[in-house]
């Protein structure tokens, strides 16, 4: 199981950002660094953390904070 909290620094070390600058609202438009090798990265990160339970299709579109909790959420991998 991941917090939101893991999750947002997850994210913020996979795209080499501080934490602060990601928060429920953050999306890839807000960050340079969230490009498509910054997305890449980020489910990189997931799915060594899930061991292989990340569907790279799935969330390869998700091109937000909010976007990636709500389908860690279906997937009952996220507090």
């Amino acid at each position: 199981m991941l917090s939101k909290i893991e999750l947002k620094k997850l994210i913020a070390k996979s795209l080499n950002v501080n934490a602060s600058k990601i928060n429920d609202q953050t999306k890839d438009t807000d960050l340079e660094e969230w490009d498509s090798l910054g997305q890449l990265s980020i489910i990189s990160a997931l799915d060594k953390k899930f061991k292989g339970q990340i569907n790279f299709k799935d969330i390869s579109q998700a091109g937000s904070v909010k976007l990636i909790e709500m389908y860690l959420k279906k997937k009952k991998v996220l507090k």
